[in-house]
């Protein structure tokens, strides 16, 4: 085994995948429980704002509209009455003798009362129409309230999941280099001894993951240097000893080299 197998720095890397984000389900699902917990209670927090400060202006729009409902029924029934007084006073003038003596005054008088029928009418047509864009304001007001319920429960709920999907990528970050470390240490406890690939762009313990790397590192220096003497030995014993009494330490080298197969992985 040479020194280059020992120097060599893999530069592969495996790409996430969405199966693997869970490497260690108990350590990310705690965790990201608690970024979600808080999501859920901050945003909880700001929905009962939002929620109740447009349900004091819906309720103080509808007010509005109540009182203006008052104004327009009141402004409807005057000019009802003065509708009523109208024909009074036409019926009364009508059978007043003056009246009937003097055309012209009488001639006067229907043209002031057209005019007067004509306002009234007219004002009438407007209070309809204001009673109109009220109800329609209220019809709008009842579908804005229910609309931005529905809006907050569909953006809260978003931002809730979107928090809980960004803390299993975000604790994926720390679990995936724990989990490979955990991999190579059951390794080198097997004896066997390769160089771990590096870890993925992004991934934090990196410092850590150095270490270990440089620690199966000097392990595979000492164990090339394990394998050097033997076969020193192996050869300074060849021809002197059976092959019989050389084959334990033979099986002993031949261990000690199966540890530096892999390379790097």
């Amino acid at each position: 085994m040479g020194d280059a197998d020992l120097v060599h720095t893999p530069t592969g890397r495996k790409q996430r995948q969405l199966k693997n984000l869970l490497l260690d389900p108990h350590f990310q699902l705690k965790y990201t429980g608690y970024l979600v917990l808080i999501a859920v209670v901050i945003s909880g927090g700001l929905g009962v704002m939002l929620w109740q400060t447009s349900a004091q202006v819906i309720r103080q729009s509808a007010s509005s509209a109540a009182h203006g409902e008052q104004i327009l029924k009141l402004g409807s029934e005057v000019v009802a009455e003065s509708h009523k007084v109208s024909a009074v006073v036409r019926m009364s003038i009508v059978n007043d003798p003056i009246y009937q003596t003097q055309p012209e005054l009488l001639e006067a008088f229907n043209a002031d009362a057209a005019a007067q029928d004509k306002r009234l009418a007219a004002q009438e047509v407007s209070l309809k129409k204001q009673r109109a864009r009220l109800a329609a304001d209220a019809a709008k007001l009842r579908t804005f309230h229910t609309t931005l319920l529905w809006t907050l429960v569909g953006f809260l709920s978003a931002l809730v999941l979107g928090i809980g999907l960004a803390g299993i990528v975000v604790t994926h970050k720390v679990a995936g280099p724990i989990f490979k470390m955990k991999r190579h240490l059951r390794e080198v406890g097997a004896g066997k001894l390769d160089i771990p690939w590096g870890l993925r762009k992004g991934d934090e313990l990196v410092e850590f993951f150095e270490v270990l790397r440089e620690m199966i590192q000097s392990l595979r220096t000492q164990r090339s240097e394990q394998v050097a003497r033997v076969d020193e030995a192996l050869g300074g014993l060849t021809g002197k000893v059976s092959e019989e009494e050389l084959a334990p330490l033979r099986r002993f080298r031949d261990e000690l080299a199966a540890g530096l197969a892999g390379g790097a992985s």
